[in-house]
């Protein structure tokens, strides 16, 4: 069962090239590797490419195109030879050498699964679970992981169907692929995977987390205080998923996010970043207006905020 492997490498490539030495550990190996550099085929990508050599194909998009942008990129091209399955994989993922083989087993024994997650911790001792599946409220869009927070020995391990699988490490059945399509790239970034989720099970295919899969994820992107992107792309897509993927109010799930994600945290900010709750404030408008507009994809505009951190460095100077 051939596999072909997807990377998105944004910017420094250490994490792209550490996931890769953790996939070459695997011990399925019947592999095809396509990283995708979401950028100019530049200095670093040429550095890149050459760190890669001959282990796999490195394309470069020639701009950020995003999350499903970018990984459609290479998926196109996987799916150009003959493979029978395509795993995406952030390059903050580390694979553990049974992660594949697990999903592969799961894949012939549910014929009818199109895309299967694995059980996903962070990294540390103990090991504590990020992502063990997920559900979606159908009313509101809100998205919750399954075990978020619990440790990863105490949990019973088995197979279940989810709401959708996060985007951090799908393994997708080829025929799903030919018979959904790809992911969708108008969100830029958050939600793609939850809509491709939907549309797969629309169209018959069961989503399924087994968790006897395990594999480890940094979490990079993540800290005590968010990033502008973060607060913007989740609350402007949350609209347009609520509204085109679930096809229900889009402005009743916005005020439940707000009620909730988008409250807590600005008390978060608040507490840790007082200066930056009027940046925090304007990107939440901006989101709300754009999504309302109609106005997705790429916002270059969030680029030219400053983060929290940066306004707590220079409160401190």
């Amino acid at each position: 069962m051939r596999t072909a492997v997807v990377v998105l490498n944004y910017g420094d490539p250490s994490d792209t090239l550490a996931c890769v030495a953790s996939l070459e550990r695997s011990d399925e190996l019947d592999l095809e590797l396509y990283v995708v550099d979401n950028g100019p085929e530049d200095e670093s990508h040429r550095a890149l490419r050459d760190a890669i050599g001959s282990r796999g194909t490195v394309i470069a998009t020639g701009e950020n195109l995003g999350y499903a942008g970018g990984n459609n990129v290479g998926v196109r091209r996987a799916l150009e030879g003959d493979c029978e399955f395509v795993w995406i994989l952030n390059p903050d993922t580390r694979v553990e050498p049974g992660t594949l083989g697990a999903l592969l087993a799961h894949m012939a024994a549910y014929p009818d699964c199109g895309i299967v997650g694995s059980r996903i911790v962070y990294d540390g001792q103990p090991a504590v679970i990020w992502f063990d599946g997920a559900t979606i409220d159908r009313t509101t869009g809100e998205t919750k992981h399954l075990n978020n927070g619990k440790r990863d020995a105490v949990t019973r391990r088995g197979v279940v169907d989810v709401d959708y699988v996060t985007g951090a490490a799908p393994l997708i059945r080829r025929t799903t692929l030919e018979d959904v399509g790809l992911l969708p790239e108008h969100y830029f970034l958050y939600f793609e995977e939850t809509d491709w989720c939907v549309r797969a099970q629309n169209a018959g295919w069961r989503t399924m987390v087994d968790q006897h899969a395990r594999m480890v994820h940094l979490k990079r992107s993540s800290g005590t205080l968010p990033k502008p992107y973060y607060i913007y792309y989740m609350t402007r897509n949350r609209f347009g998923f609520a509204r085109d993927a679930l096809g229900v109010d889009p402005e009743a799930a916005l005020q439940q996010m707000r009620d909730t994600f988008l409250t807590a945290w600005r008390k978060k900010v608040e507490a840790g970043a007082p200066g930056w709750v009027a940046d925090f404030d304007q990107l939440v408008a901006m989101a709300e207006a754009d999504a309302r507009a109609g106005r997705f994809g790429r916002n270059d505009v969030i680029t030219g905020f400053r983060t929290a951190e940066e306004e707590l460095a220079s409160v401190e100077v």
